[in-house]
């Protein structure tokens, strides 16, 4: 992680103490730095913000800082809004959901015109992805109309039979876009500006229909052979990363701020954009063949985080990242979005929300404490795969180190437990009679391997 001097805007409100504010300070700084690529991130607990920050570079030529109010673009995070446009042409009748792609495109490729609307939505109908496909991949740098690009990416077979499984697929997303343009009788991006952007008063949000910039917030990404260096993304020598934004569509090409995700949240969860009903199929685990689930609802990923229910959806275009994700047993929303594609901004996000929340022990601060911990935790440890994990004082610093691996520097906290610097993900020792055990807790996954001191 990057330690540097960042431009910081703060958002105060009762929910937070100066404690909170230095602590997520703290944590974008680990995450940023001043001279590259950065990322801006919101913190709202109960309609109320807890934190405001931004930090790096919106360019790296002109070295204009970015801002918390500037217009990001948010790849997939647009399949929520895409889904939300599907279900309110359901309510008022002009689609439903078991309606079959076909009936929009009925000239789309035999394989795929008896899939519902349902399946596109959840990731379930057996489509497979477009981004890896090398004709799509040589025209993708430039405009085309959304016919001619579903009428190219629609070329392969089903990879598996609609209900089996759930497999992501930016391609239903695209199809769902063409739907929705053939029920409302307009255009996808002028449909979702007078259905949902401006009667909520999402003034700066919008659907990119061409191109690559939306303004002076420059995207950026690394070739492999030189992941420090960072590149406009459309210069990318790794991959055909020059992408208009035609060839994204419904599947992700909507730009926002940290202010009208903010909106759209409070609308969404409020019944203002979706009926209840609408709403509970979008945070509800889809059902597969086989009775099981997948965490994906509509345009929604459902599983916990840090012991919470969240709705959550990740989008990626090429020199952008987003997170945004809604925890409503705590009515916080967070989101999180970054100039540069390699770096995801839920790394953040999951330490700030976190902080906030609790879900980490506390630092310890008790030198007595300290030296007790760091003695008992001092030794060797294996994993049941026969890792091994080392724990040593180096100048009256702690450190642990897999085997094979570079030593990273512990943080001791509260209940017998420590972590790595920038990260609240942490490690618990245990004892048990004059065993002892190391297990580590992942704020997305949970309990994971346990780590026996030799």
């Amino acid at each position: 992680m990057r330690k540097c001097v960042i431009n910081i805007c703060v958002g105060l409100c009762a929910f937070a103490s100066n404690a909170d504010e230095k602590a997520f300070d703290a944590v974008l700084q680990c995450h940023s730095a001043a001279d590259e690529p950065g990322l801006i991130v919101q913190l709202v607990q109960s309609d109320e913000v807890i934190y405001s920050g931004a930090a790096g570079l919106a360019d790296l030529k002109t070295k204009r800082p970015l801002k918390v109010d500037d217009v990001m673009q948010i790849g997939s995070v647009t399949k929520m809004f895409t889904a939300a446009a599907i279900l309110k042409l359901a309510e008022n009748n002009a689609l439903f959901l078991q309606d079959s792609i076909g009936k929009f495109i009925p000239d789309i490729n035999p394989k795929y015109k008896d899939l519902t609307l349902f399946s596109l939505l959840t990731h379930t109908s057996g489509l497979s992805d477009y981004l890896g496909d090398p004709v799509v991949n040589s025209v993708w740098g430039n405009y085309a109309s959304l016919d001619k690009v579903i009428k190219i990416i629609t070329r392969l077979p089903l990879s598996f039979n609609s209900g089996d499984t759930h497999i992501y697929s930016n391609l239903g997303y695209i199809l769902l876009g063409k739907a929705i343009e053939v029920a409302a009788g307009m255009p996808y991006h002028q449909y979702m500006k007078n259905t949902f952007f401006k009667p909520l008063g999402m003034d700066n949000t919008f659907v990119v229909t061409q191109g690559i910039r939306v303004n002076d917030v420059v995207g950026y990404t690394t070739n492999f052979d030189e992941p420090k260096k960072h590149i406009k993304a459309e210069k990318s020598k790794d991959r055909a990363w020059k992408v208009d934004r035609s060839w994204i569509h419904a599947s992700g090409a909507i730009a926002s701020t940290l202010h009208d995700m903010k909106v759209w949240n409070k609308a969404l969860m409020s019944g203002q954009v979706v009926s209840e009903k609408g709403l509970n199929l979008m945070t509800k685990k889809v059902r597969l063949n086989d009775n099981s689930t997948a965490n994906y609802g509509l345009g929604l990923n459902v599983f916990k985080l840090g012991g919470a229910l969240s709705y959550n959806h990740a989008g990626m275009v090429p020199g952008f990242f987003t997170w945004h994700v809604y925890l409503p047993e705590h009515d916080l929303v967070a989101t999180g979005m970054s100039n540069q594609d390699k770096y995801f901004p839920g790394l953040a996000i999951l330490d700030m929300v976190a902080i906030q929340l609790g879900l980490s022990p506390k630092l310890l601060e008790d030198d007595e404490k300290i030296t007790a911990l760091a003695n008992k935790l001092i030794g060797n440890y294996h994993s049941s795969d026969s890792s091994v994990l080392t724990i040593s004082m180096e100048n009256n610093q702690l450190y642990a180190q897999h085997k094979g691996k570079q030593k990273r520097r512990i943080m001791l906290r509260e209940n017998n437990a420590y972590s790595y610097e920038c990260t609240e993900h942490y490690f618990t020792l245990q004892e048990n009679n004059s065993q002892m055990s190391i297990v580590s807790t992942h704020l997305i996954h949970g309990k994971q391997e346990t780590y026996v001191k030799l």
